[in-house]
């Protein structure tokens, strides 16, 4: 017996490979022997899945009395040479005793199990298959009846909302399923689905929207590129970023625990980003990613409680016959560095957005070297005033080697965009478009940012 890799075994074909066995009998011992076994749905691609620890588990259970054995023909037997060949009376009373109590046991055991269902903990996704598990174990499946994409780790974390275990959404777990295939030439597009703890399908959303805006006619092909959940586990809402593919724009959703959406705010360039902002007077949702006008990162602050409407853009770019009611609460544009500019690095995109108890931050992409990205980081107060910008340690490695290059004209120590005011642009109802102009980036100052 090999040593396993993976630790899940898909399909009877590498569960009777892993005990060496064929595929007949390994199915028989199923059948006689209680083998550990998941079925997982009605793929086509495979229709079980094997835990290996519970393999060997059950391996190391079967020694002795029932040890299986394969005969001359792949069927499965089984041995037993505790059972002797003769019992009087009192040891079948005792036996059937015995069985009466186990069968309680058992009883006792599935009862408890279905009114306490294992707590999903994370989700995977192979094939057609969403695979959901509980402490490292196979606990459900659901078969989307198409492929899903491959995505990296972060990008999953994104994608997977799992409620808490109070009020009456006991588990459910909310996700966004990668089903565009970006490659392909037929119509696809991603879909919302939530399930409740034990794999039952709740409801599912699949975005057929069509949207005119900033001159382009978007979707159908959706691709959810966030997904996250406010509230408390009673009175929740799951908000999710969708960018039209292979077109410019984006909208935040809003979705409620009956599967509702409302189209909360629509964006000329991809938002890639969620975060949630409380204040003293509401709750605020963070959207970050590009605005395509300008080419540079976005940061929209998104009134909890009514739709948003538009980014605000310039004359026929502001045109929107499908958008929501409604205009964002602010609306933040940073600027792109000259390193960007320098390597041709499209636009400066909103990588991340972090939030404290006191403040907020935004990471925006600057640009990229052979050993990493080059990031700068804006603070925004409470007030939702931007404060302060810096540059990660990538920015002063990659602009020296720009410099000697000869892409860039200055050295790092005369470099207008670290010794002078850096202007973040800001719209908002009342005053429309302004620039807030921020602390030089050398000197670190903590006063607040000035406008004009």
């Amino acid at each position: 017996m090999s040593n396993p890799s993976p630790s899940k075994l898909s399909g009877w074909k590498e569960i009777a490979g892993y005990l060496n066995t064929s595929v007949r009998t390994a199915q028989r011992w199923e059948q006689e022997l209680g083998l550990p076994v998941h079925h997982a749905g009605s793929s086509k691609g495979y229709s079980v899945i094997a835990d290996v620890e519970e393999l060997e588990s059950w391996l190391a259970g079967t020694e002795g009395s029932r040890r299986p054995t394969n005969d001359q023909h792949g069927q499965a037997t089984s041995t037993d040479s505790t059972i002797p060949s003769r019992r009087s009376p009192r040891k079948w009373l005792a036996i059937a005793a015995l069985g009466v109590v186990a069968a309680g046991s058992v009883i006792a055991v599935f009862s408890y199990r279905a009114t306490h269902p294992p707590k999903v903990g994370s989700i995977t996704f192979s094939g057609r298959q969403m695979l959901a598990w509980s402490n490292g174990k196979f606990v459900w499946s659901y078969d989307f009846g198409q492929p899903t994409r491959v995505l990296p780790p972060e990008n999953l974390r994104r994608r997977v909302c799992i409620l808490s275990s109070k009020g009456d959404h006991d588990g459910e777990v909310i996700v966004a399923a990668p089903l565009l295939q970006l490659e392909a030439g037929e119509l696809s597009t991603d879909a919302i689905y939530c399930f409740s703890s034990t794999g039952k399908l709740l409801w599912r959303h699949v975005f057929t929207d069509r949207v005119h805006f900033g001159g382009e006619e978007c979707g159908p092909r959706w691709d959810i590129s966030d997904l996250t959940v406010s509230g408390d586990s009673k009175t929740w809402s799951a908000w999710c970023t969708v960018c039209s593919y292979p077109t410019s724009v984006s909208m935040v959703v809003k979705i409620d625990p009956s599967g509702n959406t409302t189209r909360y705010f629509v964006n000329y360039g991809h938002l890639g980003q969620l975060s949630e902002w409380h204040a003293g007077d509401g709750s605020y949702l963070l959207a970050g990613g590009i605005n395509n006008e300008s080419n540079e990162g976005a940061l929209a602050v998104l009134d909890e409680i009514r739709p948003s409407g538009h980014s605000p853009q310039a004359e026929a770019l502001s045109e929107c016959d499908s958008c929501p009611t409604g205009l964002p609460y602010r609306y933040f544009v940073f600027p792109r560095s000259e390193l960007a500019r320098a390597t041709s690095y499209p636009y400066n995109g909103v990588l991340a957005i972090l939030v404290t108890n006191a403040q907020i931050q935004v990471i925006t992409t600057e640009g990229t070297d052979i050993a990493g990205g080059v990031w700068a980081l804006y603070g925004i107060s409470e007030a939702l005033v931007p404060q302060s910008a810096y540059f990660s340690d990538r920015y002063r490695f990659l602009h020296e080697n720009l410099s000697s290059e000869g892409k860039i004209k200055h050295p790092l120590d005369a470099c207008p965009e670290r010794l002078k005011p850096i202007a973040v642009r800001e719209w908002s109802p009342q005053e429309g478009w302004e620039n807030i102009l921020l602390p030089p980036v050398e000197s670190r100052p903590l006063n607040s940012a000035l406008r004009r």
